[in-house]
């Protein structure tokens, strides 16, 4: 699943939600099925220089999130061993002008389909005291609309994948929280473009302090940064490497259905020191239910 718009031209966006991962993100809950709905909304502006000369884009989306995660009784090194997998759909827009020495390029365009999907086949987690930590290893399949010809597309036409891991402390009588989760991606060649993603690193941030028994307040960041420059044969943009930061304010409120805990979160990030990439503000509202 990719949130943020694919562009025909490669380059400027990870396939990765910036900040998905987010409070109790270390946390493998008990064996059953953990459920989460998400609703993400973006809109940044690039601004760069390119190999030809200068690029400006104004991208806007709206994004919702489906995932399911499986957490079996089965131990391996200790750890309980899960699955996951992520799907998602997409109405986005963006404008976009290349200026050369030769003119100006104006285009635009838009698009409603679905993401490309996320299958995470590996998770193991473990538990000692108020710590909690796991590693993974996820895959994001080429499942999304996509046309070559467009400028903006809701999937991305190449195969990505990435080991992961994430840690929580988590101190329930205090009420504090902190969590942090880390990302290496890598990914392959896009087959219709000829052009290939350099290799990003994310890592995304989150602290909380519960307000009440049921309330939590805090904050959340995201860091993302492109490690390798993109390539192929058919890169047009020439060997970008994308580097973009967000920070912001979050709350969370525990609803009480029956025996099963609600978990109802917004959050808010407004990016800055962005390089090759969009910067702009993003907002999510996300329920999650464990059977």
């Amino acid at each position: 699943m990719c949130a943020p718009i694919a562009f025909a031209m490669e380059g400027g966006q990870s396939p990765n939600l910036k900040g998905y991962r987010d409070f109790t993100s270390g946390v493998l809950p008990p064996p059953g099925v953990q459920f989460r709905q998400d609703v993400h909304v973006y809109r940044g502006q690039e601004n760069s220089q390119i190999s030809q000369g200068r690029l400006a884009t104004d991208a806007r989306n709206v994004t919702s999130i489906l995932a399911f995660t499986v957490v079996t009784p089965t131990q391996l090194w200790g750890g309980n061993y899960a699955f996951a997998l992520r799907a998602a759909a997409t109405g986005a827009s963006a404008d976009r002008t290349v200026t050369t020495r030769l003119g100006r390029n104006s285009t635009s365009g838009d698009v409603t389909g679905f993401n490309d999907i996320v299958v995470t086949p590996f998770v193991l987690g473990w538990h000692r005291g108020n710590w909690h930590w796991n590693v993974s290893a996820s895959i994001w399949m080429p499942a999304g609309t996509y046309d070559a010809g467009r400028i903006v597309n809701t999937g991305r036409n190449f195969w990505s994948w990435a080991p992961q891991a994430a840690i929580t402390y988590l101190d329930r009588e205090k009420g504090w929280e902190f969590s942090a989760a880390a990302a290496y991606l890598l990914s392959y060649e896009n087959t219709a473009t000829r052009s290939e993603s350099g290799d990003i690193a994310h890592l995304d941030l989150a602290a909380m302090k519960a307000l009440s028994p049921r309330l939590w307040g805090g904050a959340v960041g995201y860091a993302m940064s492109q490690v390798t420059g993109d390539s192929g044969a058919g890169n047009t943009l020439g060997a970008r490497k994308a580097q973009v930061f967000g920070a912001g304010p979050a709350i969370r409120y525990v609803i009480a259905a029956g025996k099963t805990p609600v978990m109802l979160t917004a959050k808010y990030y407004r990016e800055f020191s962005a390089q090759n990439t969009t910067q702009g503000d993003a907002g999510a509202i996300s329920l999650r239910v464990h059977f």
